[in-house]
């Protein structure tokens, strides 16, 4: 596991925090940020302008009827209504709602959801409970990725959100996404390859994963707990969007494999996203007892991906890359200057020809070259580093010493 470097700063009071929007409250006693998201009702602004008269029937009209739904809403609210499939999923003790493992998931306090988690399917299920109490406006704070999940399922469920200002990419990917689900659900677009529940079609998910690349559109990424579960060890992870609909993609690796991508993506380009290698790793996974306090840690032996993150146009030329190399007819020569990330990996080839020559059997040494070449083709359309070129150092010129000129300059006996 690897840990997350940052640089820290100093604490600043409980209440100064708190009035930082989009920034949680530290923690009095460790200085820790306070990991609390909430949403609650927003509040109706009053109307200075005085409107006419003959506006005034229709506007206590409307105004009568703000009052009955406002009226619901605050005794839905004081009820503390939850819905029936909201209850059946969390595990109720008090006014806390926990999951099955015994980790919290969200407290109901009443006008205000308060949770720690940034998971989805825990802000959904806020936005459900917003919903069911007639919350037509609400005020989302705490984390930056919080308080965009929390504007994305409202938005969806037709609430208005204050609290976070969306980009235009981020409204554009919404209105992309609620299209393709209003399709979905009239019947347009056929199953997705990746529907199927089960251990079976998670490891064919898996399988699936390492052949090829992952690919689509980056709506977001960044460090995060597992599966934005706060009792989950910290990870990265990428966000994309695809004709299937959005993927979340985790990965330990994936942080370096931005770091050293050679294109850079960036939020709104169309990415590609390979496992090239699988390690075994040893990691420690903590225990919890069923309360979700952490009672101790025991090794775990998994596996870890290697991954490669490039932008799509980068996999195409790495493809026709790799065309070439396996094309036995194109010269080395005219292959460097149409592809010049190909020299080392000529340069291999021509020792691996050199090599065969060892082999007595004209047929093994053909053998030997092809597989060889294969090999380095596979490695090239995955989008592997490319061997370098090293280029041969002179010998650094000695300089003669002053004894070594006087015995030139002697005559030979």
């Amino acid at each position: 596991m690897e840990e997350d470097l940052s640089t820290k700063k100093p604490a600043a009071s409980t209440q100064d925090a708190a009035q930082r929007p989009g920034r949680p409250a530290l923690s009095a006693d460790s200085g820790s940020p306070d990991p609390k998201n909430s949403i609650r009702p927003s509040r109706r602004r009053a109307r200075a302008a005085t409107k006419p008269a003959q506006f005034r029937e229709s506007d206590a009209a409307k105004s009568t009827g703000d009052r009955a739904r406002d009226a619901a809403s605050t005794t839905a609210t004081a009820q503390r209504l939850i819905p029936d499939h909201i209850r059946k999923r969390f595990i109720q003790v008090g006014h806390r709602y926990h999951f099955s493992d015994g980790a919290h998931a969200f407290t109901d306090r009443g006008a205000r959801l308060v949770t720690s988690s940034e998971n989805t399917e825990v802000v959904k299920s806020l936005i459900a409970i917003a919903e069911a109490r007639g919350w037509q406006a609400i005020t989302v704070s705490g984390t930056e990725r919080f308080r965009k999940e929390a504007w994305v399922a409202a938005t969806a469920a037709g609430l208005k959100v204050r609290g976070y200002s969306p980009s235009e990419f981020e409204r554009a990917h919404l209105a992309r996404k609620l299209s393709r689900e209003a399709a979905a659900a009239a019947g347009v677009e056929e199953p997705s390859a990746d529907s199927g529940t089960g251990r079976s079609a998670n490891n064919r998910h898996d399988r699936d994963r390492l052949k090829g690349p992952i690919t689509g559109r980056l709506i977001d990424h960044g460090v995060a707990a597992y599966r934005h579960d706060p009792h989950e060890p910290m990870s990265y992870f990428f966000k994309i969007e695809t004709p299937q609909g959005e993927r979340e993609i985790w990965g330990v690796d994936l942080k370096r494999a931005l770091m050293e991508s050679l294109t850079q993506p960036k939020i709104g380009d169309e990415i590609a996203l390979r496992a090239i290698r699988r390690d075994t790793v040893t990691v420690r996974e903590t225990e919890r007892d069923a309360a979700g306090k952490v009672v101790g840690q025991k090794p775990l032996d998994t596996h870890r991906n290697r991954w490669i993150v490039e932008r799509q146009e980068f996999f195409a030329e790495r493809a026709a890359a790799a065309r070439t190399l396996r094309d036995t007819s194109v010269d080395p020569r005219q292959a460097a200057r149409r592809h010049p990330e190909l020299v080392g990996t000529y340069l291999q080839m021509h020792a691996a020809q050199i090599a065969a020559r060892h082999l007595r059997d004209p047929q093994d040494q053909e053998k030997f070259v092809s597989l060889v070449r294969t090999a380095l083709a596979d490695a090239v359309a995955r989008g592997e580093p490319l061997p370098p070129v090293r280029l041969k150092e002179k010998a650094p010129a000695l300089t003669p010493t002053p004894d070594a000129i006087k015995r030139e300059e002697a005559p030979a006996r």
